[in-house]
């Protein structure tokens, strides 16, 4: 727990010395991908290997995602009528699980190939910010506590 909040306190500490500044160049990154680039002290490079992990990530999804709301819908529309056909209803939940399974796979393959190009105190940056995402639920409570 105490490596944790020393994590948390870090990374606060962190983005306190560097603040989001949005790089001079051809035009402004979106917010998120500003600050991701000068928390992790990007290189140029690297901020463009971001963006185009995010666009080839996107792409990827995309018709996967489509195709689910498809399926939910379908499915939710089955649910509807006063006998759903049992098989079908199965047959779509399984369809719906496996295609949440493929964007997750490509979620999970782009941050990867992402973090493939960090250095070392990149990395470790990277960490805390996964750190302070399992404490952080917590947060409100102990500050409603005021501890």
């Amino acid at each position: 727990m105490k490596k944790t909040c020393l994590a948390v306190a870090s990374l606060i500490a962190l983005m306190m010395l560097h603040p989001a500044t949005v790089r001079a160049g051809a035009g402004e990154l979106p917010p998120p991908i500003a600050f991701v680039s000068n928390f992790l002290q990007l290189s140029d490079a690297q901020t463009a290997s971001l963006i185009g992990m995010i666009q080839s990530r996107d792409a990827a999804m995309r018709p996967i995602a489509e195709a689910l709301q498809a399926k939910q819908q379908a499915l939710q529309n089955l649910l509807d009528t006063p006998n759903p056909d049992a098989a079908a209803v199965g047959t779509l939940m399984v369809e719906i699980n496996t295609g949440q399974h493929q964007i997750a796979a490509i979620a999970q393959s782009a941050a990867a190939s992402f973090a493939a190009t960090l250095t070392d105190e990149q990395k470790q940056r990277m960490n805390f910010v996964h750190q302070a995402e399992q404490v952080a639920p917590v947060i409100p409570a102990f500050k409603a506590l005021g501890l």
